[in-house]
């Protein structure tokens, strides 16, 4: 079960006010089969067909209502099993089992070790052992359900086992199938709790995979050996944030299209939107790109050439001193023959991280929405498509083998000891580049996130004084305090939101400058 801190972040769900978008179902038919997949009158409906088809499978398993007794026990035996299917029992039982066969196993190996001069054999032995072969030991824990263990490490019962899980679980199919069944209809108490809990949450439909709850995909267990639930997700599900970044995607392209075609026309900016993005455009490119990309090179032509808002060079005449200039002469005086800039190639790259980033960041401003920049998933992908331009530019620029050389600093050092220090010197670097990256990543979503974080204690206060309202003294009259803690929370979280939007803006100026020093270390010489 993921982190359920994490679960006011992301969601498969947009949350609206219930009085927005209220949920009036009167059967259980209407429900989403995400929903009805966690009721557990379905899913007891559901382990009994896989119980019938396990018997079918001749997998050992005890008596129908034993195994029942068990999995309930194991599902509340831990908060993180909340819901999870009889299936999901079975394999754990499997990773249990496998564990314990690898430290059986282990335990043969080592003791052969020790008696390898007296039967070499032995530990050859001991290595081929196989999970059958502890599954048949005295050793082997939870026996009860050892058989179906050493069914299920086999290929054949794996793929007959899918296809009864598959069919165990069919909620919304025409026929053989839970909403087609003669299952007991749900009752109007029940019906009436789910709309409420289900009011306000449009749930974003799964075309490519299936949730195991509105916060999780549906995934399978793959390991449990050392005592963590790691699960595979099966499929691929879109989340709340992933619809915010392509809908913010889909406003860049669109913006800097119109912007594009502005800008070809070759005219002076005008109108307000015009020069508003104007002036972004500018400023990444002659305070970001060009001080960090263009090096010296960006310093020598300072003053011998001007650029208009476009990025074109304008040639600038030297003072006449009272001679007028004639105009054949005036490539005398005019800046040096333009050089292919590298911070040209890289404006673009460094207006869409910034542009994108501050989208992601506003939407978190935004009622009902959230900031997809406040999990690491995205800003890490942010901070490897910098890595990734600096790499292309690096290998473009020296070569594969020159771009991994280009880490090491240089230094003039005799043969013998640049022999031996150059390459922990390399080892080293590598790994800060690594890790630089890394850190840049972790640095946007630790300041996007903890704003929301504090935020969210201070509207804590708001609900605190809510219940305090309803406080009683021991004399019967209600305590006059709680209006204080209300309007601290209101005026704190106006001040705070206030921060946040500033934060929004210079945490995708950091990033993009930090970006720009990356790129540009990467593709000259150190």
């Amino acid at each position: 079960m993921a982190d359920p801190i994490l679960h006011i972040k992301d969601s498969y769900f947009f949350e609206l006010p219930k009085v927005l978008y209220p949920i009036e179902y009167r059967s259980r038919k209407q429900f989403p089969d995400v929903w009805i997949r966690n009721d557990p009158e379905f899913q007891d409906w559901e382990f009994h067909r896989q119980y019938g088809e396990l018997v079918r499978l001749k997998a050992g398993l005890p008596a129908e209502n034993i195994a029942h007794d068990d999995w309930q026990a194991w599902v509340h035996a831990d908060h993180a099993r909340h819901a999870m299917p009889f299936d999901e029992f079975l394999e754990a039982k499997y990773h249990e089992h496998l564990a314990a066969f690898r430290s059986w196993r282990q335990a043969q190996i080592a003791a052969a070790e020790g008696a390898k001069e007296r039967d070499p054999a032995a530990l050859a032995a001991a290595r081929a052992k196989t999970l059958k072969d502890y599954l048949a030991t005295s050793e082997v824990i939870d026996k009860p359900y050892a058989k179906f263990s050493g069914l299920r490490d086999t290929p054949q019962f794996q793929g007959e086992w899918a296809a009864a899980q598959r069919w165990a679980g069919r909620i919304s199919q025409p026929t053989d199938s839970y909403n087609s069944s003669d299952a007991p209809e749900w009752s109007k108490d029940k019906i009436e709790v789910y709309n409420h809990h289900l009011s306000g949450k449009l749930i974003i439909p799964q075309p490519f995979g299936e949730l195991r709850n509105l916060h999780e995909a549906q995934s399978t267990l793959i390991s449990q050996d050392t005592g963590w639930i790691n699960y595979h997700n099966l499929g691929f599900c879109i989340s709340k944030f992933m619809v915010i970044e392509v809908v913010v995607g889909l406003l860049l392209v669109l913006v800097f299209s119109w912007l594009g075609r502005k800008l070809l026309s070759g005219g002076a900016p005008r109108g307000k939107s015009w020069n508003f993005f104007e002036v972004f455009f500018v400023f990444i490119r002659d305070e970001i790109a060009r001080p960090s990309l263009d090096g010296h090179h960006g310093h020598e032509e300072h003053g011998h050439a001007e650029h208009d808002a476009h990025g074109h060079e304008a040639a600038v005449a030297a003072p006449s001193h009272g001679h007028e200039v004639p105009a054949h002469d005036s490539h005398a005086h005019a800046a040096p023959a333009h050089h292919a800039r590298p911070s040209d190639k890289y404006t673009p790259v460094l207006c869409t991280i910034f542009f994108f980033i501050l989208g992601c960041n506003l939407a978190g401003m935004l009622p009902w929405v959230g900031s997809p920049t406040g999990t690491w998933a995205v800003t890490l992908a942010m901070a490897m498509i910098t890595l990734l331009a600096g790499f292309v530019g690096g290998v473009a620029q020296f070569g594969l083998a020159g771009y991994f050389l280009n880490q090491i600093p240089s230094m003039d050092l005799p043969w013998y000891m640049a022999l031996v220090l150059k390459p922990f010197l390399f080892v080293i670097e590598l790994f800060g580049l690594m890790i630089k990256h890394a850190v840049l990543s972790v640095r946007l979503l630790a300041n996007m996130l903890a704003g929301h974080m504090v935020l969210l204690a201070i509207m804590g206060i708001s609900f605190g004084a809510t219940a305090a309202a309803g406080f009683v003294a021991a004399d019967g009259t209600i305590s006059p305090w709680w209006w204080v803690a209300s309007i601290a929370s209101v005026i704190g979280c106006t001040l705070l939101s206030l921060l946040e939007l500033f934060v929004a803006f210079l945490q995708a100026y950091v990033f993009t400058l930090l970006s720009a020093l990356f790129i540009g270390a990467a593709i000259h010489k150190h």
